[in-house]
């Protein structure tokens, strides 16, 4: 009875809080690489100019006259197009035995053209231009953001899963069931990136309008 009264109730839950970090371990460095990839843009984005933004467009979604102009199908199909081709590449890194190694510059070069948009704004527009940032492009972004670390994350995973296959050692699971989770786990960021989309459209449904940077 004494030791049911005196038993810590909160060592059980900080003992699933460090598993959760533990497992999650790649998916934070994966964040931190997407951050640092948003700094090292803004601070490349002093120096951009309006054509070189223009060029990155369809990568990274730089081109601020088509979101305000064309209407908001345009932003939906921009921004679906950009994050389906990072979901695509970081696919098929994920199915390659090296491609973990690689994979980890995708959250990277994601955060710079991010990072890239936010400093050209800032820079020539000033609170105008971190108010558009607020308004049209964070919170599509936000939201791509999270699920191409999350993909990222997966394809790591299954590519050190095929390595060990290779390596001769015996795998803890069925590489067939681990292929076949990999490819569900991608359908379903695939979906997540529609959703990402549709929120970039309702945005820049909502606030576009009011920006002009022609």
């Amino acid at each position: 009875m004494k030791k049911i009264i005196f038993s810590n109730p909160l060592k059980h839950k900080i003992r699933i809080n460090r598993n959760d970090i533990k497992n999650n371990a790649v998916f934070v460095v994966f964040c931190v690489l997407l951050f640092v990839g948003i700094i090292t843009g803004a601070v490349g984005g002093r120096n951009a100019d309006s054509e070189l933004l223009k060029k990155l467009d369809f990568i990274f979604l730089t081109n601020f006259d088509v979101r305000c102009s064309r209407g908001v199908l345009s932003a939906f199909v921009s921004s679906f197009a950009s994050s389906f081709l990072f979901l695509l590449v970081i696919f098929l890194l994920g199915l390659s035995v090296w491609g973990g190694i690689v994979v980890a510059v995708i959250p990277f070069f994601k955060g710079y053209g991010y990072g890239l948009s936010v400093g050209w704004l800032y820079c020539n527009y000033g609170f105008y231009g971190v108010l558009y940032n607020i308004l049209v492009i964070l919170p599509g972004v936000f939201l791509c953001s999270a699920l191409i670390a999350a993909a990222a994350d997966s394809a790591f995973k299954n590519s050190v899963k095929l390595m060990s296959c290779c390596s001769g050692s015996a795998p803890t699971d069925d590489i067939h069931i681990n292929m076949k989770k990999y490819l569900i786990s991608m359908l379903w960021f695939l979906v997540l990136a529609a959703v990402s989309a549709v929120a970039d459209m309702i945005f820049s449904l909502c606030f576009s309008w009011i920006f002009n940077f022609s």
